[in-house]
């Protein structure tokens, strides 16, 4: 990816506004995700409740041959398209590699196993839309306070003040879902509805001040920022990695700047284990290439061609 100059005015960028949305659908395609996939839940209950039908699920997909982790991953991606139930199922166990003779009834048997965990899920949660409305208030009021600064700071380092006027999304929707691992999240930079918008666990408290949830909401409308850029405007697709991983010191650099991070080095490490990005040794190899840049200041597009994430 390449960034290449603009005479667009600062003025004459948009920055995204965030429509919050609370989603129990969501939450219960997360929740079976998590169960599934074996991702350490700090809800102990919800997963003793959803253990029996997920298990049944992964069983059957094993005994047909299925890769059972690409199916959970797309299934969660799916129902974050918007794809009903059949829709979602069909389609994971398709991209898992279900056999096409055996895809009707594979489907039939996942989907009613499907229903049950929605079933059991709602049996925990039975007012989800309104608690997630509650838990989501205090990051939605953090956003209206710091986003537009955060981003305002994100788009001087990366743009230098002047950024495409397309460079935000101009309509990004956030999913609230319940929490399960003590903060998570992930974005889609092409929604079915022809919008962004990226998922958050609504998280009453931050799991870790060093890094406040609301940056977590600044660095994903910046994935989805870059994302689009890459697939939109810029053939040189082979640095979209290296710019997904630098908008981690990139939105961090930010938030020390409105005072939301503090310390002397950016919490770079921390940051990427809460959001569940990259591995320790990636960490590390950011975290000097950021000093090396603060250091010595470089174009950005240089700069990353000296990254190496991988």
């Amino acid at each position: 990816m390449t960034l290449p100059s603009s005479s667009s005015s600062r003025r004459g960028s948009r920055r995204a506004k965030v429509r919050w949305i609370s989603s129990p659908e969501l939450s219960v395609a997360r929740a079976a995700y998590v169960v599934a996939t074996g991702t350490p839940c700090s809800d102990v209950k919800t997963e003793s409740l959803l253990i029996g039908p997920i298990a049944d699920i992964n069983d059957r997909l094993l005994s047909a041959s299925i890769d059972v982790s690409a199916f959970w991953n797309h299934y969660f991606a799916d129902c974050f398209a918007d794809f009903d139930l059949p829709e979602a199922t069909a389609s994971a166990l398709m991209a898992a590699g279900c056999n096409e003779m055996q895809l009707d009834q594979t489907a039939k048997i996942v989907k009613n196993r499907l229903v049950d965990v929605r079933t059991a899920f709602q049996s925990r949660y039975p007012k989800l839309t309104e608690q997630l409305e509650l838990r989501g208030r205090p990051l939605r009021e953090r956003w209206d306070t710091y986003g537009e600064g955060l981003l305002r700071e994100v788009e001087r380092l990366i743009w230098k003040n002047s950024p495409p006027s397309d460079w935000w999304p101009t309509r990004t929707s956030a999913w609230l879902v319940q929490p399960l691992v003590g903060g998570d999240g992930g974005y889609d930079s092409g929604g079915s509805d022809g919008g962004e918008r990226f998922w958050i666990e609504a998280m009453l408290t931050d799991a870790d001040p060093q890094v406040p949830e609301v940056v977590r909401v600044a660095w994903l409308v910046t994935q989805v920022a870059i994302a689009n850029h890459s697939r939109q405007r810029s053939g040189d697709t082979g640095l979209l990695a290296p710019w997904q991983y630098a908008s981690v010191p990139l939105v961090l650099s930010a938030a020390a700047e409105v005072e939301l991070v503090r310390g002397d080095e950016l919490p770079i490490a921390r940051a990427m284990e809460l959001w569940n990005f990259g591995d320790p040794t990636t960490a590390a190899r950011l975290t000097q290439w950021w000093k090396e840049l603060t250091a010595t200041p470089i174009p950005l597009p240089v700069a990353l061609k000296k990254l190496v994430v991988t």
